[in-house]
C-alpha cells in the first residue's frame, strides 16, 4: 500500500506574524524595565523631599531669676526665700519616704537649729511661741520650714536636702539666687510634615 500525500491544502503558518509579536514583546519588555527604573529613582527622590526635617535654631538666652529649675522645667519666684520654700516642698511630696533624711541633712548645717521640723516650736528651740510662727512657714501637713535664713545660709542647706533625695545638685536641680541670663538649648521638632 502506497501512502499518498494529502492534497487537501493547508494554510501555510503565520510566521511573520510570530516573530512580529516576539518583537513587541521584547520591545515592551525594554519599555517596562525603563519605566520601571524611572519609577523607582522618582519614589527615591519623592521619600527624599518629603521626609520630615529637623529643624534647629540658635540656643534663646532669657533671663531668670531669682527662681529654680527642678529636674528641667523653671520656676520663677519674687524672692530666694520662695525658690528655698517651693525646692523643698517639691522635695517632700516626691520624695516622702526620704523627709527624715532630708530634714537630717539639713540640721547638720546649724548649731541648734533644724530648718525643717514637725511643728515651728521645733524650729527655734528656746524661742517664743510668736517668734517660732513669725518665722516658719507650713511646709505641708506635719512639717515646717525656717524662713529666718539668709542666702548663704541656704546655699549650704539646700544642697544637703538634694542628695538626700538622691538628686544632684546643678543637674537635676538649680537654684538662681539673682536674675540673669541663662542660655537653653531650643527644643527640634519636626517641620509642618506630616504622614
Amino acid at each position: 500500500m502506497q501512502t499518498q500525500p494529502n492534497t487537501s491544502a493547508q494554510a501555510p503558518f503565520p510566521i511573520q506574524e510570530l516573530e512580529q509579536i516576539d518583537c513587541a514583546i521584547q520591545a515592551m519588555q525594554r519599555c517596562l524595565e525603563k519605566l520601571n527604573a524611572r519609577r523607582e529613582t522618582l519614589i527615591t527622590e519623592l521619600e527624599h523631599i518629603t521626609r520630615p526635617r529637623l529643624l534647629t535654631t540658635q540656643p534663646q538666652t532669657k533671663m531668670i531669676g531669682p527662681g529654680l529649675q527642678y529636674r528641667g522645667v523653671i520656676f520663677s519666684h519674687w524672692n530666694y526665700i520662695d525658690s528655698h520654700i517651693d525646692l523643698l516642698r517639691r522635695l517632700w511630696n516626691e520624695f516622702p519616704d526620704r523627709r527624715d533624711a532630708m530634714a537630717e541633712a539639713m540640721s547638720c548645717h546649724g548649731t541648734t537649729r533644724t530648718y525643717v521640723a514637725r511643728t515651728p516650736s521645733e524650729l527655734f528651740p528656746g524661742k517664743t511661741t510668736g517668734w517660732s510662727q513669725r518665722y516658719s512657714r507650713k511646709l505641708m501637713d506635719g512639717w515646717y520650714v525656717d524662713t529666718n535664713l539668709n542666702r548663704e545660709r541656704m546655699r549650704s542647706i539646700l544642697p544637703a536636702a538634694v542628695r538626700a533625695a538622691g538628686l544632684k545638685w546643678d543637674e537635676d536641680v538649680k537654684i538662681y539666687w539673682r536674675a540673669q541670663q541663662v542660655t537653653a538649648p531650643p527644643p527640634t521638632k519636626p517641620s509642618g510634615y506630616t504622614r
